[in-house]
């Protein structure tokens, strides 16, 4: 049976670990099954292959000769580019990505349909890197988006306080991200706790799972916890990695603030299929983002449907998980002792019952049978 191809252009892809790297995988091995998926993205890493396939999908990264924050200048993208994009039928370009338009010229002048996914936008808040990225991007960004034949959204609270996605109102489809988790172990879980906790049964688990980066908001975490400390036994476990988070390097005053705390673990990276053991084990799960960098927040969907109640801030399309599932709370953006109480009530309240209507809500067949409408430039969803 002939497969067309499908073309998916983001700046990074596995093994670079993100939302939105984990998203696009996951998009791109569900449709495995229907295209010839191509990913083209960066080789930010001299350690990456410059061609593989990783599961069914084949990777191209185009040569990165400068990095400038989390932006990356590939001089021979413009190439890798239009071949890639000349032998696919349907292209979808994930943003922020300065070098989308060139993608979605090509796409353009090539006659391919062209399906833009929003992640985030960059604003001129953090570091003079981002800034500098906030100001060179937009009008590229635009010119993609006014290409686009479809704009892909995670909700439409998010869109309607979005600069981009209010200007593109009739373009929009909101599809919640893909949430899909592997299988828990009770014995992995039953070792997890133990090693962290000593299997103290009495001692709670706040969990986080995310880059440590400068807009997650993990100072205002770290100071909350302080003041959960005065009355509840708990220990907070930070997931994820901070060696080498490309374009941040936050994470040297964060551990500085970890170093003064014995019951803070920096646990480093979990295999995604890995983290549903994690969630099994947590009590409660903290999002604690400061800016629109953060647009939704997968893992907070994924504890959920582990049945582990989350914290989130009040940030648009942050909160609509807690929304739509009624299974946490939210908190106020940037305030510790808003979060310590948000906290506080999540370990001391009962959100279980609430898991099975997570699962009905973040349900990823759901997820590929929408996009898989969108690829084929159709109305019908796909089962």
């Amino acid at each position: 049976m002939h497969k067309d191809n499908l073309l998916i252009s983001c700046t990074y892809y596995a093994p670079n670990i993100s939302g939105v790297s984990i998203y696009v995988q996951l998009l791109a091995e569900s449709m495995t099954d229907h295209f010839q998926v191509c990913v083209l993205t960066s080789r930010f890493n001299g350690k990456n292959n410059e061609r593989e396939m990783i599961n069914k999908v084949s990777v191209i990264r185009s040569k990165v000769a400068l990095t400038i924050g989390k932006g990356v200048v590939m001089p021979y993208f413009i190439i890798d580019a239009f071949k890639a994009v000349k032998a696919s039928k349907v292209v979808n370009c994930h943003l922020p990505q300065l070098e989308s338009v060139v993608v979605a010229g090509w796409a353009k002048i090539l006659g391919k349909r062209l399906i833009i996914t929003h992640h985030c936008e960059f604003d001129f808040e953090g570091p003079f890197s981002n800034k500098l990225i906030a100001l060179l991007s937009f009008p590229f960004h635009l010119v993609s988006y006014l290409l686009a034949d479809k704009i892909v959204a995670y909700t439409q609270d998010y869109a309607d306080h979005s600069i981009f996605l209010k200007m593109f109102k009739h373009k929009l489809e909101i599809i919640l991200p893909p949430i899909l988790n592997g299988i828990s172990s009770k014995k992995e879980i039953l070792q997890l706790r133990n090693r962290l906790v000593h299997n103290d049964k009495e001692q709670k688990i706040i969990g986080y799972v995310g880059r440590i980066a400068w807009e997650k908001g993990l100072i205002y975490l770290v100071e909350a916890f302080e003041q959960i400390q005065k009355n509840i036994k708990a220990k907070l476990i930070l997931v994820g990695p901070y060696e080498e988070v490309v374009g941040d390097t936050s994470s040297k005053k964060l551990i500085q603030a970890i170093k003064l705390n014995q019951n803070i673990i920096l646990l480093g990276p979990i295999k995604h299929e890995n983290l549903v053991n994690f969630y099994k084990i947590c009590n409660c799960l903290v999002l604690p983002s400061t800016n629109n960098l953060e647009t939704f927040g997968l893992v907070q969907a994924e504890a959920m449907v582990c049945g582990c109640p989350v914290v989130a801030s009040d940030l648009p399309g942050v909160r609509v998980p807690v929304q739509l599932t009624g299974m946490g709370e939210i908190a106020k953006v940037g305030d510790s002792q808003d979060l310590a109480e948000k906290i506080s009530k999540v370990l001391n309240g009962d959100y279980s019952k609430l898991s099975k209507k997570a699962k009905l809500i973040f349900d990823f067949e759901k997820f590929k049978a929408k996009y898989f409408g969108l690829f084929l430039d159709s109305g019908d969803i796909f089962y």
